[in-house]
């Protein structure tokens, strides 16, 4: 009896993009755990530029202002850049068809928009780090609210494109018919990760005034355990723009192990120009080039080509369904 090789169930290239969120994910939390652990293993001081009030947790930025500094800022600009490769590699990925293509002309000024602020925003805790609490008071507090606004505008641009693909499901990838799980056009994953994000957002927003307003009210303590949540709570959303661009591993790999797949389930791999473009870096395409409105797009379900207009123009190229047999 002839055996097959059993596959696991999700093959994906392991060294992909969407490690660039989870690397800086890994580095944020990996210095609020050690700075969090050199505080308690010190035996929980109290620092003399907080005035020996009694506190417990302090704040991040009164450990990062004695001589863990230059770990607070080395982490601190080390997941800014893996952050803002996030977003663009989120923005090069769909502009380059390796990830769903934005379906949307608004989608890629929003996307740029998102890009800019979160640029804005990661300068700002890098000046937190170095601007500490205990020399430069008044410059830390405004770096921290640059920091808080321009992560605040980047998500909401970002979950705008999430709501967009959510909200047009017929103008996805024909692959992206298998994610639909019910008869509403919202009961798409990508309506499902709007939702997540924007549960993320609100419980952010919740944790940020009860931050300010337990600081403002004089109970630092209180204060203090919102801004560790709140920094944690920031890892939670690398995880969830990491499952966004997860999708170009799966493809980079289905494409270059085109048999551990049912080729009923492929593209057309024989395609010569198809086959040039997969030895991109960037993983496979998922579309030809050319705007939505306009394209022939490829399916992977049962091998078929398909317009996005259903009157074909006496210019565009052929497809297999346009084609007749020579007589």
């Amino acid at each position: 009896m002839q055996h097959h090789p059993r596959h696991p169930l999700l093959r994906f290239k392991i060294i992909h993009y969407y490690l660039i969120p989870l690397i800086a994910l890994v580095v944020w939390w990996g210095m609020l755990i050690a700075m969090l652990a050199c505080w308690s293993i010190q035996g929980h001081p109290i620092y003399k530029f907080m005035g020996y009030t009694k506190q417990d947790p302090v704040y991040i930025s009164d450990i990062g202002a004695t001589n863990l500094q230059p770990l607070f800022i080395s982490c601190a600009g080390f997941q800014g850049i893996f952050f803002v490769g996030t977003i663009l590699m989120g923005y090069v990925l769909r502009t380059k068809k390796k990830l769903q293509p934005y379906v949307s002309t608004k989608q890629p000024r929003f996307a740029l928009t998102s890009l800019a602020f979160v640029i804005i925003g990661q300068l700002g805790i890098l000046f937190v780090s170095i601007f500490n609490t205990n020399k430069f008071p008044h410059v830390h507090i405004s770096m921290v609210a640059i920091f808080i606004a321009g992560c605040f505008f980047a998500c909401v641009f970002d979950f705008f494109n999430s709501f967009i693909f959510g909200h047009y499901p017929n103008r996805l990838s024909p692959g992206h018919e298998k994610v639909i799980f019910g008869k509403h056009r919202w009961s798409n994953v990508y309506m499902v990760s709007f939702w997540m994000k924007c549960f993320w957002l609100i419980a952010a927003l919740a944790f940020a005034i009860c931050f300010g307003a337990f600081m403002e009210y004089g109970n630092d303590s209180l204060s203090a355990c919102f801004e560790w949540v709140i920094s944690f709570w920031y890892g939670v959303l690398l995880i969830m723009w990491s499952i966004d661009l997860f999708p170009s591993a799966v493809k980079h790999y289905r494409v270059r192990h085109p048999e551990e797949f049912d080729q009923s389930g492929m593209f057309d791999t024989t395609d010569e120009k198809f086959d040039n473009r997969t030895i991109s870096s960037l993983g496979s395409p998922t579309y030809d080039a050319g705007p939505p409105s306009d394209q022939v797009y490829r399916g992977n379900d049962n091998m078929h080509y398909y317009m996005a207009s259903s009157t074909p123009r006496e210019d565009a190229p052929r497809t297999l369904a346009h084609q007749t047999p020579a007589v």
